[in-house]
């Protein structure tokens, strides 16, 4: 799937449409970016090929989902095992994604609110070279409007037809004048219902159908498309024949469900508010997962058909994870690896090449900066996020104890989170630090803060936090519950009790 993320304008920014952000490419390569929501990166067989098997099979031995698709896109280019969702839920990690800013700075902090219009976006930027920016899919970042087709906010994509708000409708019909949500309850209102949906109508197959015909009516000028799916998001519900695809597999409950023996971080909250585990819904949401793999199989063959697959540079990311009963918990919203972390994988074989994995920390933030300097684009506009492009193009070394934030969503601090390749360091306002090591402990039960050799761990990752407040205005670093936690890990010495 393909990301991009742009950087939103500080005081006194240029304004959209006044200014040109950029000044020339000397290559149009197409941009092709897929986004699923909320995607446990393990249900994609190039990420379980990295894991030990007992983190890849975490649902019980041989409980998978193949997906030949999306790992040929790690075959053929760069698999990120350590990319996060900036802020852990929908709309402030697009935000984030669209613009290269952090959720705080784009208007859009916390789910339905509006993306800042004076804020430049990928879309913009890219039209202003001559590209064909089309947008098919959930947006989410339009305020409330729900499902809102063509919404008025739309961060500046021309060919926004099959744009939707928000909701996550499994059924769509086509129309004279774009697409319509085709099924509705007993009360005639809209439904999230499949109302016998098939290969042409269900939510996947029906965007994808449209972003094939707009990448196709670019014709010889660059594209940027972006297709952004409602699954494997709940409710968990599919199409035949994928609805009964995987009930022959014995589901179990994760390691992490179910253990009173562990403390429960208090940025979780106070009950561990467990759900019940149900292998059907596990079925249901790998059905999702192999419908879209099935999708992006007839995306790749057409553009291969087309001969335009090799000049496309494709990104597939997610705007946050599934728990899927990691922790006794559903969905997101937390910095558990379930809830933060998230696939990306790009394919670009004229400059990235094939087979890479990038151990090092990426967030959605880092989208746009990377696929603008993939691209060639160059622009004036100084991003939040970073553009990774040197690390992934020619084999360059990859730099060592990168970082990347996360944050919780809303605009009442509760946790800040930084990340490197190894260590995730958690500061909230109701509880001691927490420090994961993904090395010793990847079920992420335990607490490594002031372990013997964990200090400087902690201290780096608490002096990255204390700089990403100052340069990126995140005033939860202020709350006087995280100023002290970060004071306690910045004088911390190893193995003081």
């Amino acid at each position: 799937m393909k990301m991009i993320v742009l950087v939103f304008c500080v005081v006194g920014c240029l304004l959209v449409g006044e200014q040109s952000y950029a000044h020339g490419s000397d290559h149009d390569p197409n941009v092709l970016v897929i986004i699923t929501d909320e995607h446990n990166f393990r249900t994609l067989g190039c990420y379980r090929n990295t894991l030990a098997r007992e983190q890849a099979e975490i649902w019980g031995p041989g409980s998978v989902v193949e997906t030949p698709n999306f790992d040929r896109l790690a075959k053929d280019g760069v698999l990120c095992t350590r990319a996060y969702a900036t802020a852990p839920v929908c709309s402030p990690c697009r935000a984030a994604m669209i613009t290269g800013m952090y959720p705080q700075n784009t208007g859009v902090p916390t789910n339905n609110a509006e993306l800042r219009e004076d804020v430049p976006t990928l879309a913009k930027i890219m039209a202003n070279q001559g590209y064909r920016t089309s947008f098919v899919g959930k947006w989410h970042l339009g305020g409330t409007g729900k499902p809102e087709w063509a919404p008025k906010i739309d961060g500046g994509f021309q060919n926004k037809t099959y744009m939707f708000n928000r909701g996550h409708w499994k059924k769509f019909a086509q129309t004279k004048t774009g697409a319509r949500v085709d099924a509705r309850d007993k009360a005639g209102s809209l439904s999230y219902g499949l109302s016998d949906a098939d290969e042409k109508s269900f939510s996947t197959d029906f965007l994808t159908d449209r972003a094939i015909e707009l990448m196709a009516e670019a014709g010889d000028q660059p594209f940027l498309t972006v297709l952004s799916y409602p699954d494997p998001h709940g409710p968990n519900t599919v199409r035949a024949p994928y609805d009964r695809m995987y009930d022959h597999l014995r589901f179990l409950p994760p390691r992490t469900y179910g253990r009173d023996d562990v403390a429960i971080p208090r940025w979780l909250g106070n009950t561990r508010n467990h759900a019940i585990f149900r292998g059907s819904q596990m079925s249901q949401y790998f059905g999702m997962v192999k419908c879209i793999d099935d999708s992006l199989g007839r995306i790749l063959m057409t553009l291969e058909k087309s001969g335009k697959l090799d000049s496309t540079i494709i990104m597939m990311t997610s705007d946050h994870g599934d728990l899927c009963y990691e922790h006794d918990r559903l969905n997101k919203g937390n910095p558990y690896e379930g809830s933060a972390r998230v696939p990306m994988l790009i394919r670009f074989p004229e400059r990235i090449a094939a087979g890479q994995v990038h151990i090092q920390p990426v967030g959605t933030v880092d989208v746009t900066p990377t696929l603008l300097g993939l691209a060639r684009i160059k622009t004036d506009y100084e991003f939040q996020g970073r553009d990774l492009t040197a690390q992934f193009v020619g084999g360059g070394a990859e730099k060592v104890n990168q970082v990347t934030f996360l944050r919780n969503s809303g605009t009442e601090p509760q946790w800040v989170c930084a990340v490197d390749e190894r260590f995730k360091l958690v500061l909230s306002v109701n509880d001691q630090p927490w420090l994961f090591d993904a090395e010793q402990d990847p079920d992420e039960l335990l607490n490594f803060y002031r372990r013997p050799g964990s200090g400087s761990a902690t201290q780096r990752l608490a002096k990255a936090l204390q700089q990403y407040g100052k340069q990126n205005s995140d005033t939860y670093l202020q709350h006087p519950a995280i100023v002290a936690a970060l004071t306690k890990c910045l004088t911390l010495k190893d193995g003081e009790p």
